[in-house]
């Protein structure tokens, strides 16, 4: 007998031995048919009440035969994940010590040695868990698959239960998702966009990120020419190729931009298959009614909502944007934009931290500090005010003035300990005392950062996932809420009740619910973003409207007051209202003469009621003891606020 025979005998036994010990003592699945692909259920996410709100996803999978997948595509996959699939055993024992001596190089992760065989072991047959016992489990399936089945089948059956992104399994469905047409059809340039798409269907997707496709494209395109594949001229020709997608079809589904955000995070963790096919149960912080009231609310303005429970950092509700079938860029994350004034209770912080107390008196007076001349938005100036008013009238020279006073760098390390992540230090300029930052800030760091105001100066972290249990029932994750004290519990409070006036007899009296609450308006030059962002004691919500483009939107921070109050409103109308609690060391009430800072008189016009630290409130004059109009301080503030109350919120200025 031939010696060459007696190999392949050989080989054929050993194989047969291995496999019936793999299916004895490993437990390895049937590997009978490459077409049966093993589907599993979609994933159910739950708001905080246990109501379903949607699947991620039911599998968007057509299978099609080799002979109805563009060659292009066949090659852009092999070039770039196996080149030498069409020599190989199932396992690439030079591609496994290549990975090796990379990652060796580079002291950590880098490059994967699996085959496109292993892979469908592992995506058909197996679970995503990372374990040793899984991998010897991955490598015989590999082996066994090797054997029993030709490598176009193969590469068939890889290429039809492959994910791509966008819930998109499979490379049928990836070509009508991207691109409208059959897999058979993709040219050199869209195959090789989406044979770059499984190692980061997130990351390289067009729809999420254009710029990381087009290189990832470039890169797919380089490696059939290193193959040999295509040739220089065509790999160029196609790289200069724009990308012209189809368009995602219409998704019926509520609280879409948060289903967005929790997949990915979920994807990041499990891998997609897992996610989008392993029949996860995830619970969510999120409230439907919350969802159904932060959706209405922009109504034709561009722009985004987010609300928080400031006291846990639970995800209420968040809208990205007034369309998701218009657009699905999430903006409570993608756009960074300028905060205005909204970014003044950073500074006021800051000052209260440096031992300034609310009736603490600035002159509104023209200024020009090193060729610096801030102007108010009305263009007048009120002489001496108090920090509480002129932070509740959002009055730029005072705001300049104290920066300048205390130290912007004291206001803008606040801010970033408080979670705004996008100061540079080009921003240590007294600009930023009115918003004026180089880069600007996204709606999610700016609301979780305010959560500090509302929450005794802690702030709570963002949480959207509470839980999620596998197929089984078993638990997964379970997440805990994550807080850092930023601010003492007093100057927490002190702030917070300098922004109650804001929505009091401020710029942001449209807001007013008739229950505690506080907030702050910002507007940007020209009215290119209007930002409210607002609070009681248990819901945080930030609201901002601004084009994508930049052009003026043409509101105000006090009219997104008014569509923020209108929202809430609606929100808190079943529940009995709640104040802010006091710390032991602050008392409140204090009538302070907003013009002079001094504990006011019958004589002052303008009486403000203040919170301080024991200690440092005003005691002289004392309030007088006899007159037939006399009330409490909080009486006599609500007959000040009522006429204000009532004012025709189109009718204030803008800020």
């Amino acid at each position: 007998m031939p010696n060459n025979t007696k190999k392949v005998i050989a080989c054929t036994v050993l194989l047969v031995m291995l496999t019936n010990i793999g299916y004895a003592f490993l437990g390895l699945p049937e590997t009978k048919s490459l077409e049966n692909l093993n589907l599993v259920s979609a994933t159910q996410v739950y708001d905080i009440n246990g109501q379903l709100i949607s699947k991620l996803f039911e599998e968007n999978r057509v299978v099609v035969t080799i002979n109805n997948i563009s060659p292009y595509v066949q090659q852009a996959i092999i070039a770039n994940e196996d080149t030498r699939f069409y020599s190989h055993f199932g396992l690439d024992p030079i591609g496994i010590m290549r990975a090796i001596v990379v990652n060796i190089r580079h002291g950590s992760l880098i490059e994967g040695g699996s085959t496109l065989t292993q892979q469908l072991a592992k995506n058909m047959f197996l679970t995503q868990e990372r374990t040793l016992l899984r991998k010897l489990k991955e490598a015989m399936l590999a082996v066994i698959i090797d054997y029993k089945f030709s490598k176009q089948e193969i590469l068939q059956a890889y290429l039809n239960q492959v994910y791509f992104g966008e819930g998109a399994y499979g490379i049928e469905a990836a070509a009508q998702m991207y691109f409208g047409k059959h897999a058979k059809d993709l040219t050199l340039a869209e195959s090789a966009l989406l044979a770059g798409l499984p190692r980061g269907p997130n990351i390289y997707s067009p729809y999420v990120d254009i710029k990381a496709a087009t290189d990832r494209r470039s890169v797919v395109l380089a490696g059939m020419v290193k193959e040999g594949y295509v040739t220089e001229q065509d790999a160029a020709k196609s790289k200069a190729e724009p990308i012209n997608l189809a368009g995602k079809k219409k998704r019926l589904v509520q609280a879409s931009y948060f289903l967005d955000y929790i997949s990915n995070e979920l994807v990041g963790r499990y891998g997609a298959n897992r996610v989008y096919k392993g029949g996860l149960k995830v619970y969510t912080s999120l409230d439907i009614k919350q969802q159904q009231a932060a959706e209405a609310v922009l109504g034709e303005l561009q722009g985004a909502v987010l609300a928080l429970d400031p006291k846990t950092g639970y995800v209420k509700a968040m809208v990205g944007g007034r369309d998701y079938e218009e657009s699905q860029i999430n903006r409570v994350f993608a756009e960074v934009r300028q905060p205005g004034s909204a970014f003044k209770p950073f500074l006021y912080a800051a000052a209260l931290n440096e031992g300034l107390t609310a009736n603490a008196t600035i002159i509104d007076e023209p200024i020009n500090i090193n060729g610096y001349s801030p102007l108010n938005y009305d263009k007048k100036y009120r002489g001496t005010v108090t920090l509480k008013k002129a932070l509740r009238w959002s009055v730029n020279i005072p705001a300049v003035k104290l920066a300048q006073q205390i130290g912007i760098d004291k206001a803008l390390n606040l801010a970033k300990n408080m979670g705004i992540t996008t100061i540079v230090p080009e921003d240590y300029s007294l600009s930023s005392a009115l918003g004026g930052l180089t880069q600007g800030v996204n709606l999610w760091e700016m609301t979780s950062a305010y959560t500090a105001f509302a929450n005794g100066g802690v702030v709570s972290k963002p949480i959207a996932i509470l839980k999620v249990l596998d197929e089984n029932d078993q638990v997964l994750e379970e997440n805990r809420i994550i807080q850092q004290s930023v601010l003492r519990p007093e100057v927490a409070y002190i702030l917070t009740d300098m922004l109650k006036g804001v929505l009091q007899d401020g710029t942001g009296t449209p807001a007013s619910l008739g229950r505690p609450a506080a907030g702050k308006t910002g507007t940007t030059d020209n009215y290119e973003t209007a930002w409210f962002i607002g609070y009681t004691p248990d819901l945080l919500v930030g609201i901002y409207a601004g084009y994508d483009n930049r052009k003026p939107i043409g509101v105000s921070g006090t009219e997104m007051s008014a569509l923020w109050g209108k929202m809430v409103s609606k929100l808190v109308a079943n529940t009995p209202p709640t104040d802010f609690p006091i710390p032991p060391n602050v008392v409140v009430g204090i009538p302070i003469c907003a013009t002079s800072g001094k504990l006011a008189t019958l004589g002052c016009k303008e009486v403000e009621y203040s919170a301080f630290i024991q200690g440092t409130q005003p005691t002289a004059p004392q309030w007088p003891s006899t007159n037939e109009n006399q009330t409490k301080p909080a009486e006599k503030q609500e007959q000040k606020q009522q006429p204000f109350w009532k004012w025709p919120w189109s009718r204030l200025p803008s800020f």
